[in-house]
């Protein structure tokens, strides 16, 4: 457990850096353009999140809107790791464009690979 939560440390002083060169115009346009559209939840998403310990189903409930849409736009396998970043991370991971996103989705997949495999 204690070498995942060190992964995803990582990953979040790669999220920080990934946002730094941005300027902060640019990175109000790629907001817009990466969030995925925030509405209601679907039935299936609501029954998946009745499902969750109730911590989770609290911290789901505290992220912005646009945060929420896009957890339920990853794969599971995504999902699974997005809970392991601090909120603060899944926040700025779901307001990038999409191009500096992947680049830290494969930075976060190769780094969760090899805690799993060591």
């Amino acid at each position: 457990m204690h070498k995942s939560l060190t992964i995803f440390a990582l990953a979040g002083a790669g999220l920080t850096l990934a946002a730094m060169p941005a300027a902060p115009s640019a990175q109000a346009e790629a907001r817009a353009e990466a969030a995925p559209p925030a509405g209601p939840m679907t039935a299936e998403q609501e029954a998946a999140m009745k499902s969750w310990p109730a911590d989770k189903q609290q911290a789901f409930k505290a992220w912005p809107p646009e945060t929420q849409a896009y957890f339920w736009s990853l794969s599971e396998e995504r999902r699974k790791m997005f809970w392991a970043l601090s909120d603060s991370d899944k926040v700025s991971l779901s307001q990038m464009a999409e191009p500096q996103r992947e680049s830290v989705w494969a930075e976060i997949e190769t780094r969760t690979r090899s805690s799993q495999s060591g």
